[in-house]
């Protein structure tokens, strides 16, 4: 999107908030510094809230209400809704639909932020212009008429943000002995730090990074931004997989939004959480390794794409035995009988051997796919 168009349609209010709010935050960050020396409490402080309102946002916003990944009780739709709404990045029910927008028609000219018009249009470019909603967007939030929470918040939006991004912190800060740092650091540099995380997801995301489970879309899997946004980097996984609660789906992955809804879930605030089968991971993640390499396939004479085809055809065999056996284990394991205990101890040296098998057969089609002479 060039300047021009910009320009000419120009949104004035994010415009001013979007450009005062980070110069606010710069100077009072300074007016603090030479008045006050740092201190940990309100560094604290600043981190209390980062975490607060960026997971109100990654849990509540999205995975809650945009995806309905799992299902919450009243007491954490309310923190989320508070919270959410101290972000400053919306209500609810704007930036869900919004988002499920996003997810319909990705890259598309109907994608309220695509990657396509531009990395500042999709960091925030398409905050500052207006934009011609569609006339089936209320369709994308029909769900929320009847969840007073969010009918609620949409109403006061404005009133909560205020209350709890900026009165709140403030007060905080009074208590601490000191307003303008509960200010500063629990409110408006809280808020401008979170704001360019969370529009990374759309712009950085949408442009650097890996697509181990497909390349039909944009999105990619970017383990900086992971860190930085509690888990919503690894967005290859989360455009294919929308309603899976995780976003980093292995226990090592940095997701602290997924430990969230997985404590919520042990303590009985959230139920009903979702997980898409592995046996969907494994076959995305293969079908998106053999598109990578089909065009190196198609180069190699007829006597080495028969070979290549054959340990590709032993892969899936073993792929889909692993994930058989897998999935019985996990059966077996829910029953908690003598016979299953026993049958557990047969079936974990089968899926030992199966996983062997499975991954030497991926081992040796690479190999062989890498070593293949090509045509000229």
């Amino acid at each position: 999107m060039k300047f021009k168009d910009y320009v000419k349609n120009l949104d004035p209010v994010p415009f001013v908030f979007l450009t005062i709010t980070p110069l606010a935050a710069a100077a009072l960050l300074s007016l603090y510094l030479y008045l006050y020396d740092l201190s940990w409490p309100f560094v604290l402080l600043f981190v209390a809230f980062y975490s607060a309102t960026a997971m109100s946002i990654t849990a509540g916003y999205h995975r809650l209400w945009s995806h309905k990944a799992y299902e919450a009780g009243p007491l954490l739709r309310l923190f989320y809704a508070l919270f959410g709404a101290a972000a400053f990045q919306n209500s609810i029910y704007k930036w869900s639909v919004d988002h499920r927008l996003h997810h319909r028609h990705v890259d598309t000219d109907l994608d309220p932020y695509s990657i396509n018009k531009g990395l500042f249009y999709a960091h925030m470019g398409w905050m500052i212009s207006k934009q011609e909603i569609p006339d089936n967007a209320k369709a994308y939030g029909r769900d929320f008429e009847k969840d007073k929470i969010v009918m609620w918040q949409d109403k006061h939006y404005v009133a909560i943000a205020i209350a709890m991004g900026f009165c709140l912190p403030t007060l905080i800060g009074f208590v601490m002995g000191n307003a303008l740092g509960g200010l500063v650091f629990g409110g408006l540099l809280r808020m401008v730090a979170l704001h360019h995380g969370t529009f990374l997801i759309n712009s950085a995301c949408h442009f650097w990074g890996a697509q181990p489970y497909t390349n039909k879309n944009t999105a990619r899997d970017n383990i900086v931004l992971a860190f930085l946004t509690f888990g919503e980097g690894y967005h290859n996984f989360h455009h294919l997989f929308a309603t899976d609660y995780r976003n980093g789906i292995r226990w090592y992955h940095w997701d602290p939004t997924k430990w969230l809804i997985k404590m919520s879930n042990w303590l009985g605030l959230s139920q009903n959480l979702k997980r898409t089968p592995e046996i969907k991971i494994q076959t995305a993640r293969w079908t998106r390794e053999q598109s990578r390499f089909q065009q190196s396939l198609e180069k190699l004479n007829h006597s080495w794409q028969l070979r290549v085809r054959e340990l590709q055809t032993k892969v899936d065999t073993a792929q889909a035995r692993f994930l058989e056996l897998k999935q019985e284990y996990k059966k077996l394991k829910a029953q908690k009988t003598e016979a299953s205990r026993r049958k557990l101890i047969e079936l974990r040296m089968e899926l030992k051997i199966a996983k062997q098998e499975w991954k030497s057969y991926l081992y040796q089609w690479r190999l062989v796919l890498s070593q293949a002479p090509q045509m000229a």
